[in-house]
């Protein structure tokens, strides 16, 4: 028994030893972020703590994914415009050509030596 509670007094301390440390650790960024707790409460807690970065992420996320959306759209038409002018460069503009002329009859009359 003796032996069970020399052991278990070893972790309590540890433990313990542990708990200042995270305690420590936490006051430490309680002060770097200049966190001042709630009117009437006396200490801030972890919870105000995690609450604030809580909102604060999802307010992150959900800029992120507005200016994701405005970044896709923006690109998607500068994509569509560049589409436009190398198309609007390359387009060929074809004549119809009158049956009746010079170089259509020597056009029929070349297919037609060289299908014979």
């Amino acid at each position: 028994m003796e032996a069970f509670l020399s052991a278990a007094q070893k972790e309590h301390s540890a433990e313990e030893n542990q708990l200042n440390a995270a305690q420590k650790r936490f006051q430490d960024v309680v002060n770097y972020f200049g966190i001042q707790p709630k009117p009437g409460e006396k200490e801030v807690t972890p919870n105000y703590i995690f609450m604030l970065w809580y909102e604060f992420c999802n307010d992150f996320k959900n800029s992120w994914i507005r200016q994701s959306k405005t970044i896709s759209k923006e690109r998607l038409k500068e994509a569509q415009e560049n589409i436009k002018k190398i198309t609007a460069e390359k387009r060929v503009e074809t004549k119809k050509i009158n049956a009746n002329s010079l170089k259509e009859r020597l056009r029929q009359k070349e297919a037609n030596v060289s299908s014979s």
